[in-house]
């Protein structure tokens, strides 16, 4: 899955459109101190007025996965009530967002869960699927996106279109990697899952392909007889069968000694070309054994 990076149908800086929505941060979450935001593909940062009425800084992220892992990050990096389990409650007190009561009920409802209901999302096999449903919840909540004829409405179904698949696997996979770092950021040794995607352009294929179809050419060629190596078997057990009857042809005409000399030259030969017989015959088989002879 490529993940979508635009051109986006609203800038960054266009304040008419909610921030959770140009920012593609869900959940208008601000910067952090050690600068989390960044591994998940944090762009630029815009000030966003707190709800103590101080300015806050909100990163835009490049595609809506970062965003959404950004989420999955902070919910169990401040909100979790134990290892792996969350709620509305919890989430919503890290926020420490204003009407934080409306909030919760407003989100509780939208989900179906009670504010306290525990989120778990190691032993209960519903427990990211709930968690996803709060995190849409709350990016509407943030987006002024509830009802159709909300302002922020057609602005969030645009960017956070639950009817595109293409979509909803970059929330989805984003809000899954961010919880499985922050997990990992506090000690757990979680295995990366093919879940988790990275933020590096794909290598075209062509590039790391193009050297193994030479080996492969290279291997499909028979080892027995190919190039230099193999052809000095036949060449020297061609020599030893020439000396045998060259000393065959000697014995007949009565050249004792060269009858002798060639005997054994004919002997050395054949024993070097059987040794480098055996020797091909070796590397075939190891060959085979490694599957590399169709």
């Amino acid at each position: 899955m490529r993940l979508y990076e635009g051109p986006w149908p609203y800038s960054e800086t266009d304040r008419s459109v909610p921030a959770s929505v140009r920012l593609r941060n869900i959940g208008a979450i601000g910067a952090t101190r050690d600068g989390h935001e960044h591994r998940f593909g944090a762009m630029s940062s815009t000030n966003l007025p707190a709800s103590d009425g101080s300015s806050l800084p909100t990163p835009a992220f490049a595609h809506v996965y970062g965003g959404c892992a950004y989420y999955g990050h902070y919910v169990i990096r401040r909100a979790s009530e134990a290892p792996g389990v969350v709620s509305i409650n919890s989430i919503l007190t890290a926020y420490s967002t204003g009407s934080q009561h409306d909030y919760m009920k407003t989100v509780a409802a939208d989900v179906g869960i009670g504010i306290y209901d525990r989120i778990d999302l190691w032993r209960n096999p519903s427990g990211y699927l709930t968690l996803y449903k709060v995190m849409i919840a709350m990016g509407r909540w943030e987006a002024a996106a509830r009802r159709t004829y909300s302002s922020g409405y057609e602005a969030f179904n645009r960017i956070y279109d639950e009817s595109n698949q293409a979509v909803v696997d970059e929330m989805w996979f984003g809000m899954i990697h961010g919880c499985r770092e922050a997990w990992r950021d506090a000690g757990y040794q979680i295995e990366v899952t093919p879940e988790e995607l990275t933020y590096e352009s794909p290598v075209e294929a062509s590039e790391p392909q193009e050297p193994r179809q030479q080996q492969q050419q290279e291997v499909d060629r028979d080892p027995l007889i190919h190039g230099w190596s193999g052809w000095r078997t036949v060449i020297t057990g061609a020599l030893g069968a020439l000396s045998t009857f060259l000393s065959s042809l000697f014995e007949l005409l009565g050249f004792e000694q060269a009858q002798k000399l060639g005997e054994v030259s004919a002997q050395i030969l054949i024993g070097l070309a059987v040794v480098f017989l055996i020797l091909k015959f070796w590397k075939r088989f190891e060959t085979i054994l490694k599957g590399r002879i169709k």
